[in-house]
């Protein structure tokens, strides 16, 4: 399995994690564990919050995980703004609340997760590894295929 096309060139960086969430306990919770799992990690309480984040974030951030539920933007509000900066930015949802429809229709593309909360830290910190590892494949419209 290659690393993701969002893992740091140089082996010394550790990749970089950006947490959402609008519970603050949980935000510190999360923080301390994937900081102890070896990742630099950012955080913020909200949508627009994480995205002003995203954007001026160097080096880039290699995964995103957000609650699902936020008030004002949604994570899948928040991850469709940020994977439109880049494609293949992994997403990992969670929420204390079963995946509706559209998360339901989003987990099924490349580079997506879920976790229910509560989950325990060695599924946290497995979920990030395997999807830092990933690579998705690339996606094309019909128009880029030639036969």
């Amino acid at each position: 399995m290659e690393p993701s096309r969002y893992a740091h060139q140089n082996s010394d960086e550790r990749m970089r994690i950006l947490i959402v969430d609008d519970e603050v306990s949980i935000r510190r919770i999360l923080y301390r564990i994937l900081e102890n799992g070896g990742y630099d990690v950012l955080s913020a309480g909200d949508g627009a919050e994480a995205l002003s984040i995203y954007r001026r974030s160097s080096p880039a951030v290699d995964l995103l995980i957000t609650d699902y539920n936020m008030p004002d933007m949604t994570g899948l509000e928040l991850a469709r703004e940020c994977t439109a900066i880049h494609s293949r930015l992994p997403v990992l949802y969670i929420s204390g609340a079963p995946p509706d429809e559209a998360l339901r229709c989003e987990l099924h593309k490349p580079g997506r997760a879920f976790l229910a909360k509560p989950f325990r830290k060695d599924e946290l910190l497995r979920t990030c590894k395997e999807m830092l590892l990933m690579q998705p494949e690339p996606q094309c419209s019909a128009a880029q295929v030639s036969l």
